[in-house]
């Protein structure tokens, strides 16, 4: 630690104005990457009325599917809850299977709904309409950029007049 203060020190201003915003810029980016929650990407869903399967496939990328997965999903046959199902982890880090066995009557409406465990859930409806309104995403993400994309600017401009009056 002594030896980056001394160095520090040694450094002229313009120097030093050149790290501080490397520094933040390359933490900002981190710090946005390692934040983002997401809901499932998108999910499929087929069923088989012979065997009466249904098979779900979901897509949710993800860096590490032990600490970011899709930890529940939940299956509605005509409106009426009929099961669900919590999981631990993702059994791959992008596209996942899972087949359920549902009793339906001719012409029932499936509602599937997958929720990931940090936030947001995807709803896809057999039967019915394709997809569910309010695919559950979560908001405020596109503001959280717009402030970190004021404030690198704001910082730039402020390390300029600085390095100008110097």
């Amino acid at each position: 630690m002594k030896f980056i203060t001394k160095n520090l020190i040694k450094m002229p201003k313009k120097n030093i104005y050149y790290f501080i915003s490397v520094f933040f810029i390359v933490f900002l980016t981190i710090a946005g990457v390692n934040v983002r929650a997401h809901p499932p990407d998108d999910m499929t869903l087929e069923f088989n009325s012979g065997t009466s399967t249904l098979r779900v496939t979901i897509i949710h990328g993800v860096a590490d599917n032990t600490t970011h997965f899709v930890a529940t999903v939940e299956v509605l046959v005509n409106g009426s809850f009929d099961f669900f199902y919590p999981y631990s982890n993702q059994t791959d880090l992008t596209i996942f299977v899972y087949e359920y066995t549902v009793v339906t009557n001719n012409g029932s409406t499936i509602q599937v709904t997958a929720i990931c465990n940090i936030g947001g859930s995807i709803t896809k409806t057999l039967g019915g309409s394709t997809t569910v309104p309010g695919g559950g995403e979560i908001p405020g993400y596109m503001g959280l950029y717009l402030v970190l994309v004021i404030s690198v600017i704001t910082m730039f401009s402020l390390i300029r007049k600085k390095l100008k009056k110097i």
